[in-house]
């Protein structure tokens, strides 16, 4: 440890959940750390932000995530003088505090553990169990790095740390078995030098029962539905509440499906009969990177559903329009959070008039007005319509905001307005 710290916060926490704290950094320390792709926030916000973190509950980096992103939308990052990423809760923080996660690995202030960046170069560095959680995230994010490091770099390590990676490709607890794209990482260490290794491998291949491609898992949900007059169904329905073939949904492609079928993935998306085809259907088509794909199913879905029922991620590099009827019927989401989760880094700018179209905007005013006469909260921060809308809008709508929450009896220095504050103060 130098002459820079990493101080720790106790906070009292909130609903029930007892004590919390957060990390932030010395003087020293917020001097020597590297800067960040966007500049820090200036005074006000700082001191806006140093109101919300206790009342976020901060147990795990997410929860100040929201505000965090908030920000960073409106181009700006945290001081470290308030808040630095927790490394006992690795990953779970937003991506631009990367530097920081690993400067302070790198100068000794944190044991080097599974919120670090991988790489091939600095592998010998990992002990088991922190590689094992490493690996883990890094092959969720970057398959080919990750297939890089298995037949290219492992070869080098001790066994401990190959049996580590090997340890990660599985399906988790998804099913029972591997993914396709696992195997030839997995039959690497069929010839690893150490028996125990080779075993392990033998025994995640032989829990496949031969299904070892997307092929393979299109071909056993082939035989399970039916193409009539270009329609796609099941061919028996199943009582099951829960996709029976959940493995086989996870482990194929929505190409490679269409294929068995002897359809185009267009065809198969005209066809697909949705109200049959349960939410696994769905996830194929979010992973396709076939735009036409995609763009077909969300023009169907939007037509019957609402937004918490179609999956954000199958917009992604779709055109405006298409995205604008997304956001629309996120607009009216009973889960009002999934509007800036929508919104990504569009957040904090929806202006007065969207603002109006929102579920949470709609329930501010009766729930100032219950919490006043009923003393009665919203049942937690997510569904605090001052906070979705806060989170959503930019400045001129959340000044609107605040002043109908004002104007509708509320106090102001209640806590449910201070991200309300802070939204206005960056």
């Amino acid at each position: 440890m130098t002459t820079s710290e990493l101080i720790r916060t106790r906070h009292k926490g909130s609903q029930g959940l007892g004590p919390a704290h957060t990390y932030q950094a010395d003087e020293a320390l917020a001097a020597a750390l590297p800067r960040l792709a966007l500049p820090c926030m200036g005074e006000a916000a700082r001191a806006a932000l140093r109101v919300v973190i206790p009342l976020e509950v901060p147990y795990t980096n997410e929860d100040l995530e929201d505000c965090l992103a908030l920000a960073e939308a409106r181009g700006f990052c945290t001081d470290p003088r308030d808040w630095v990423p927790d490394f006992k809760c690795p990953r779970r923080h937003l991506p631009l505090y990367q530097p920081w996660v690993d400067w302070l690995t790198d100068h000794g202030l944190t044991q080097i553990h599974a919120g670090n960046t991988l790489t091939a170069e600095n592998l010998s560095r990992w002990t088991p169990a922190a590689l094992r959680g490493a690996f883990s995230g890094l092959a969720r994010n970057d398959r080919a790095a990750a297939a890089d490091i298995v037949f290219h770099h492992s070869g080098a390590l001790p066994t401990g740390h190959r049996a580590a990676i090997l340890e990660t490709l599985h399906a988790a607890g998804s099913f029972s078995g591997s993914y396709p794209w696992q195997v030839p990482l997995i039959h690497h260490f069929l010839n690893d030098r150490a028996a125990k290794i080779r075993d392990s491998a033998r025994v995640l291949i032989d829990r496949m029962e031969g299904l070892e491609t997307e092929e393979a898992h299109a071909a056993v949900l082939a035989r399970h539905l039916t193409v009539s007059n270009g329609r796609v169904s099941y061919a028996e329905r199943s009582d099951n509440r829960f996709s029976p073939f959940y493995r086989h949904w996870a482990s194929t492609t929505f190409a490679a499906l269409a294929e068995a079928l002897g359809l185009t993935p267009a065809q198969l998306a005209h066809g697909a009969e949705l109200e049959f085809l349960d939410g696994q259907f769905q996830a194929l088509a979010t992973a396709s990177d076939d735009t036409e794909v995609r763009t077909i199913l969300l023009r169907r879905l939007l037509a019957t559903r609402g937004g918490e029922e179609i999956a954000m991620h199958m917009f992604r590099g779709l055109d405006s329009g298409l995205r604008e009827r997304g956001l629309q019927a996120y607009f009216k989401s009973n889960y009002w959070h999934s509007v800036q989760d929508f919104l990504g880094p569009e957040r904090g700018h929806l202006t007065p008039t969207q603002m109006y179209e929102l579920a949470a905007f709609e329930a501010l005013e009766a729930s100032v007005i219950r919490q006043i006469n009923e003393r009665k909260l919203p049942v937690n921060s997510q569904y605090d319509p001052l906070r979705a809308v806060a989170l959503s809008v930019g400045k001129e709508a959340a000044q609107e905001a605040l002043d109908r929450a004002l104007a509708a009896g509320m106090k102001p220095d209640n806590p449910r307005l201070t991200m309300l504050r802070l939204n206005l103060a960056l």
